[in-house]
């Protein structure tokens, strides 16, 4: 065993002192004391030796490996290589200090975005957020809602009905035919107020979908933010003064606000809802085509029907209720001018926001 170490020791200085670069002193490090270096296997070796020359053996190999290190830290000095792994293996080595190849990250949708900005600025002004079904009963789509079967206003919207006659658990054939996929997101307000009683303030954000022709303006699935609140002595003046701070907030500057006069069979009287243009700071432009005025919402005091299927007294109660197209105001928050862009898989343009 103690001539093995002394002519590995040999062997080792005699290299050592015939390398050039760092990067043969690194390999040389490895292949000696290494952790499966030559010098390091004769040491595991020493536990076998007689007892009685195991104490002078490994004194012996001790001083043979301390030589070589002290050999390999004089060339880190020359080579210029410093620091406190110099004696590591550096194949086996790793630095859990060091930053790693970080994962590409996604980020959230413009939509997404918008429709969390509008949610905070709701939160912040005592509104809940609600939810509902996306795949809604014609019931709470359109009967309830002062929209009976047989009236013209169904014609207004290209609905698409769920074929399928499997439902959840207790489903029936009959309630299949109903089943529609939501074209508004009033319907939550609905299914909200089964549970509620006035005073209430709700927002329901969500996917709706009819079946139109795709064009720069219309997609067949598009996002709609739904505004009701209802409490006693509730008019019109609190519904422009809620659109106008909530339009405001959104876009980071004071705006104004007009209402039109409008028909939704959900609201009475029904109005069209338009905010100043900041476009061009009213002065006329393109988008709200040289009126001054961008079309944003349609509102209007609910309808008493639609109260009393709320289970609200009309003779006690009001309230008023809008609604607006999310896309559209993402595409005038970023300047966007074709819905298409935002529902095509393409990150060359969704990394841009």
């Amino acid at each position: 065993m103690r001539e093995s170490l002394e002519k590995v020791k040999h062997e080792a200085l005699k290299e050592l002192k015939a390398v050039k670069s760092g990067e043969g002193l690194f390999t040389l490090q490895k292949k000696y004391v290494g952790r499966k270096g030559i010098l390091t296997q004769l040491v595991k070796g020493i536990k076998d030796i007689e007892e009685e020359q195991r104490k002078e053996i490994g004194k012996f190999a001790n001083s043979v490996i301390e030589e070589v290190n002290k050999a390999i830290g004089d060339l880190h000095d020359l080579f210029g290589v410093k620091g406190k792994d110099q004696q590591a293996d550096r194949s086996d080595f790793i630095d859990f200090s060091m930053p790693g190849i970080a994962p590409l990250r996604g980020h959230l949708h413009p939509v997404t975005h918008i429709i969390h900005k509008a949610q905070d600025i709701f939160l912040s002004m005592g509104f809940e957020v609600v939810s509902g079904p996306e795949v809604e009963t014609q019931s709470f789509n359109f009967d309830l809602l002062n929209i009976p079967r047989d009236h013209p206003a169904r014609d207004m919207q290209d609905t698409f009905h769920v074929e399928s006659d499997i439902i959840t658990q207790g489903g029936s054939l009959r309630l299949a035919d109903e089943l529609v996929l939501r074209t508004h997101t009033s319907s939550v307000q609905l299914r909200s107020m089964l549970t509620r009683k006035p005073p209430v303030r709700l927002v329901a954000p969500g996917r709706c979908y009819r079946y139109e022709a795709t064009d720069a303006s219309h997609e067949t699935t598009f996002h709609q933010l739904e505004c009701l609140v209802i409490d006693e002595n509730i008019s019109i003046r609190h519904l422009i003064a809620t659109l106008r701070d909530f339009l405001s907030a959104l876009f980071d500057q004071k705006l104004q606000v007009r209402v039109r006069p409008s028909y939704f069979p959900f609201v009475e009287p029904g109005l069209e809802v338009d905010m100043s243009c900041f476009l061009c700071e009213q002065k006329g432009c393109s988008a709200c085509k040289r009126s001054g005025w961008l079309e944003i919402a349609g509102a209007g005091m609910v309808h008493p029907n639609v109260l009393k299927n709320m289970k609200v007294d009309s003779a006690t109660h009001s309230g008023f209720a809008f609604g607006m197209g999310i896309d559209r105001v993402m595409m005038l928050y970023y300047g966007i001018n074709d819905i298409r862009l935002v529902y095509v898989p393409d990150l060359r343009f969704l990394e841009q926001f």
